[in-house]
């Protein structure tokens, strides 16, 4: 079966580890474990930098070696051939569990585990691949961005009808966090239009600050931003002509623009630390799983997820109430996003 994943791009830092008990076990063979050595379980990503997402990742691993005691390794790939390369090494290190961050491991990961299916267990974050014996771990999107679609809604004027979004590219991965925010705007307004743009890459603020503008000037008052590096671009459009927008994956809000009132959350803390669970409760499968709210990978500032900075003024206590409500409907599947239609067949 083929496994769809969304691309992110994932960075790693070399962190010092506290060494406490053994892991439990996985799908390896007990060998040299019995023995007394200690578990080893390796994250293969990008090159270490500065983007919260991917801190939160290898915080989420740190915090799972202190609470299991495993060795933690972080391997940075500078560009896809180390990724190949690292995942290599790793297999000859004899590490027991092998992460990939991200969609630039996943042909590395799907060859090694391939060619090595009882040297380690494998799994792959916010990717897929068709290798069998590895792990791979979507994201229900739709959930968040269904909460972020509502908080549109909810702050705009009674009036507002047409709703803006800025993306990166147009396809499957990128219509169900659409179809999410439409749902999510509909549940509030009636008679709404909905305007998208592209803008072809992963970091191009100012092509997205151009199509934000333009939104604005067809009638957005609330622009949900899911450009990655283009993300900026929208929000300086927002401080500039004062209409709302959101940010992806990580707490973007700033006492520096109001106008950004919201975040949708991708959680790879939580995400990383489902997964050392899993591998050292005994509870570990090569079944793929998809995390959403429920599991705590999904959500949105001020919702799901605290923040130090200020709430938007037009967020308030009672749509924040009503907003955690709707949390748990979803969790219970009284709202219902776990099926994603065509874009073909859905009528906005």
């Amino acid at each position: 079966m083929r496994k769809n994943g969304i691309r992110l791009l994932v960075a790693g830092l070399c962190l010092g580890m506290t060494i406490l008990t053994g892991c439990g076990g996985s799908g390896k063979e007990e060998t040299a474990k019995e023995n007394g050595d200690k578990k080893k379980v390796a994250l293969v990503c990008d090159e270490a930098g500065t983007q919260v997402f991917i801190l939160d990742m290898i915080a989420g691993l740190k915090a799972s070696a202190e609470k299991y005691g495993f060795e933690a390794i972080i391997a940075e790939c500078g560009d896809a051939a180390a990724y190949e390369d690292n995942c290599r090494a790793m297999v000859e290190e004899g590490v027991d569990l092998i992460i990939a961050g991200g969609w630039q491991a996943g042909d590395a990961i799907n060859k090694v585990a391939t060619e090595y299916p009882d040297k380690a267990d494998y799994a792959l974050i916010d990717s897929a691949v068709d290798a069998p014996n590895v792990k791979c771990i979507s994201f229900r999107e739709q959930e968040g961005a269904y909460l972020i679609g509502k908080i549109a809604g909810m702050i705009t004027d009674d009036d507002a009808t047409t709703f803006g979004a800025i993306h990166v590219s147009q396809g499957p991965n990128s219509f169900k966090w659409r179809w999410g925010y439409m749902e999510g705007v509909k549940s509030e307004k009636d008679n709404t239009k909905f305007i998208f743009n592209y803008v072809g890459s992963y970091n191009d603020p100012a092509k997205a600050k151009e199509y934000a503008i333009q939104q604005y000037e067809q009638g957005c008052q609330f622009i949900n931003s899911a450009a990655a590096g283009g993300d900026k671009g929208v929000f300086e459009a927002a401080k500039e002509k004062h209409f709302y927008t959101s940010g992806q994956d990580v707490d973007l809000t700033t006492p520096d623009n109001p106008w950004v009132a919201t975040c949708q959350i991708k959680d790879t803390y939580a995400t990383v630390g489902y997964l050392m669970d899993q591998y050292c409760n005994g509870k570990w499968t090569t079944e793929n799983e998809s995390l959403g709210i429920a599991e705590g990978a999904i959500g949105a500032v001020y919702v799901t997820h605290d923040s130090e900075n200020p709430r938007c003024e037009k967020l308030t206590d009672e749509h924040i109430k009503e907003l955690k409500d709707t949390v748990e409907k979803i969790k219970t599947k009284e709202i219902n996003l776990s099926v994603v239609p065509d874009e073909e067949s859905y009528v906005q």
